[in-house]
């Protein structure tokens, strides 16, 4: 039985001058929006409860001349005129900001924040003019380490609450509190509790300010030298939505991505870490040999000597493909395409290691793409053997590896093959045992699609601008293989390996990969009954 839906009621108001049509739950702030008018603010968060601290939203309405309201906190009626620029709102705004500046440093040359500091902003919008503080500005802890993550300049705060209020409403883990009082008051951790939670980095994003920095990305780049795309986490299976922030073929950041049914706009620290394996530790240049013997090749000889390795084993037993759940669908679709040429007789799926999950963003299965590799198997009647199974390369004389992801756990099985051909990414005791190695992107250097545990196909951008050595996106390598070994020539695009896909997979039926959207969308059929207690979804009535 499905709850009714109650239909939102629409009120008529005027901002400014201009009429325009709000739900009647919005507030001023909200309201002004709607019609394109902006009302600064800096303790309201659309997510978070009102808390009204920084009074830097008043605003005057046409029912209440001459006493300013608290745009966050006032909600629209029908007629209500709202008015953002009469003479005693422009000089509010400008005693606010002065307020808000008589302590603060002025350090905008050295702050992360800078370029996306909303007190920057609002100083060129709204006020302007010289400090008319005369005394020493009061001092307070700088660089004060609240985490691992999180560490606090409590001079730039402006105690807006934002950082307390999501941790005690989003994370629902109390771990911040306002201690002392007046213009001593400051953010502060409880005695002996760092802040640990692992969803602590998002109190950096709802910081106005430079007061809460990452140490992950301190110092790094300033925001306006880095390009930033769209992209999907490789963390888990949630696959949440976000930007990835780099320069040339250098990645700096992640930051999450709105969407209501993934993962709202918000993110974890795991998440926010996963590109440090795009940077570091990479495969580069495609080679041939075992350990001290490699030698790097190039992308041509690599495929001949791969050829020359695989053929003998074509068509026979022994021959196995391990796809990892952290390839893409294409990826995927190019090994199994791969492993129907050669005749495998085995098809292992592995990847990273099973870890701990939560009621809210994080799922234990670490894999982004667990769900499309067992849909593309299934629908090429494949039947796919668990990579963590002991003893799951018995009977394997040939190997070819999509991805090595948690391939190492059968190192003394790998001794043994004869042939080993691996697609790999990072350096590991895979990439040193293979007769073979041919590098490839990261999910953050491809563009590609990836399906998450309950069933939503989402696409992936490429970031990075600049090439890194001899890398190719995985189902590039397979279908270069897969031509050096007699079949038909390979696929040149993304596009033509999804459509590929989508026309033997029933769920991705009439789906076009330049047409899915940057929020994605539900495939047909499945939607599971039950989700995690507080973790964002859609209705399971979309599965039907």
């Amino acid at each position: 039985m499905t709850t009714p839906t109650v239909p939102v009621k629409m009120v008529k108001v005027e901002v400014d001058g201009v009429a325009v049509e709000v739900d009647a739950r919005d507030n001023l702030i909200e309201a002004a929006r709607r019609a394109n008018k902006h009302i600064p603010y800096f303790c309201y968060h659309p997510r978070l409860s009102i808390a009204a601290k920084c009074r830097l939203c008043l605003v005057e309405t046409a029912d209440m001349p001459g006493r300013l309201q608290a745009g966050c906190q006032v909600r629209v009626k029908e007629g209500m005129k709202i008015l953002t620029n009469t003479p005693a709102v422009k000089e509010n705004q400008r005693g606010v900001m002065e307020f808000h500046l008589i302590n603060h440093p002025v350090d905008c040359s050295i702050c992360d924040q800078a370029g996306e500091c909303k007190l920057q902003d609002y100083y060129m919008d709204y006020d302007h003019q010289p400090s008319r503080q005369r005394t020493y500005k009061l001092q307070k802890p700088k660089r004060e380490e609240f985490g691992p993550m999180v560490v606090y300049d409590a001079e730039r705060c402006i105690m807006c609450t934002r950082c307390v209020r999501f941790m005690d409403e989003v994370a629902q883990e109390p771990q911040l509190a306002v201690v002392n009082r007046g213009d001593h008051s400051m953010i502060s951790t409880f005695p002996g509790q760092p802040l640990d939670s692992n969803y602590s980095g998002n109190t950096v994003d709802v910081c106005p300010v430079g007061a809460l920095l990452n140490t992950d990305f301190k110092f790094k780049s300033r925001v306006w030298f880095v390009n930033k795309s769209p992209t999907v986490c490789n963390g888990c299976s949630n696959g949440c939505n976000t930007y990835v922030e780099s320069r040339a073929n250098v990645l700096y950041r992640l930051l999450p991505r709105r969407n209501e049914e993934v993962n709202e706009v918000w993110m974890c620290d795991e998440g926010r870490l996963t590109y440090h394996a795009t940077n570091e530790a990479r495969v580069e240049w495609a080679r041939k040999g075992r350990a001290d013997a490699r030698e790097e090749i190039g992308p041509a000889l690599a495929i001949d000597e791969a050829k020359r390795l695989l053929a003998p084993f074509a068509g026979k037993p022994g021959v196995a493909i391990w796809i990892s759940a952290q390839c893409t669908v294409e990826e995927a679709q190019g090994a199994l395409t791969l492993g129907a040429q050669l005749g495998a007789t085995k098809y292992l799926i592995g990847g990273k290691a099973a870890g701990k999950g939560d009621e809210f963003l994080v799922r234990a299965d670490k894999n982004p793409n667990r769900r499309g590799v067992e849909l593309l198997a299934q629908a090429a009647g494949v039947k796919l053997e668990s990579g963590d199974a002991e003893g799951a390369l018995n009977g394997v004389s040939a190997l070819i590896a999509a991805r090595t992801d948690g391939l190492a756990n059968h190192l003394s099985s790998l001794e043994r093959l004869e042939v080993i051909v691996a697609l790999a990414q990072n350096e590991d005791a895979v990439s040193r045992l293979a007769q073979v190695v041919l590098p490839i992107n990261s999910l953050y250097e491809q563009a590609g699609t990836l399906i998450n545990y309950y069933g939503r196909l989402q696409r992936s951008w490429p970031a990075t601008q600049a090439p890194r050595g001899d890398a190719l996106p995985g189902w590039s390598w397979t279908g270069k293989l897969g031509a050096a070994l007699g079949g038909p020539a390979a696929i040149e695009t993304v596009q033509e390996l999804f459509a590929q896909a989508a026309a033997k997979v029933p769920a991705l039926a009439g789906i076009e990969f330049e047409k899915i959207s940057e929020e994605g969308q539900v495939l047909p059929g499945l939607l599971p009954t039950e989700f995690p207690k507080r973790a964002p979804h859609p209705a399971p009535v979309a599965a039907v």
